[in-house]
């Protein structure tokens, strides 16, 4: 239960502290150490196996990716999932692309989206599933404050805040696909 409410209060705190679309224009500024996907993200340590033995999944899943293009544009991804003992399955994805504006000055990013889409499954209650495009209303322009330190593994971090001022990070690792 308590990975579900974070996994609500996740999607809250990507919603807060934005603003309505502005025209995001062709491409934005990408800070050069940025450049590439970033991605926060848990898994679960453990898989569900029924009584027969017959695999059922990951109980919970949650990911975050940002990926900043050179040219100035991003694309932004969350993603979450969670299976309970009944074995329904609740999925979420969302997707956006647009503008990306980093100030390193300031040590943040603003991105503006220009297109996205919502989707959710419910294994469970497949009349409540959807895949819609996102309305010119739910696309907000969003700042956050980030910092590129080294991990412990030698590898960098993208450091993220969601308000200058905030003590609780978002640590997002380098990745591919």
């Amino acid at each position: 239960m308590k990975k579900i409410l974070f996994a609500l209060l996740s999607v809250a705190l990507l919603s807060t502290a934005c603003e309505k679309n502005v025209d995001a224009g062709p491409g934005g500024h990408t800070a050069p150490e940025a450049v590439g996907k970033w991605m926060y993200g848990s898994f679960a340590m453990s898989d569900f196996w029924s009584y027969d033995g017959a695999y059922q999944g990951k109980p919970f899943e949650l990911a975050v990716v940002f990926d900043f293009k050179q040219n100035g544009t991003y694309e932004k991804y969350f993603v979450s999932s969670a299976r309970d003992y009944s074995s329904c399955r609740t999925e979420a994805f969302t997707y956006e692309k647009g503008r990306v504006e980093f100030n390193e000055t300031s040590g943040s990013f603003t991105l503006t989206p220009t297109d996205g889409k919502y989707r959710g499954f419910y294994s469970c209650a497949p009349n409540r599933n959807f895949d819609r495009k996102m309305e010119p209303s739910e696309m907000k322009v969003q700042t956050y404050y980030y910092e590129i330190t080294k991990g412990t593994n030698g590898k960098p971090n993208l450091v993220v805040k969601f308000n200058q001022s905030d003590s609780n990070i978002s640590t997002f690792l380098p990745t591919s696909w």
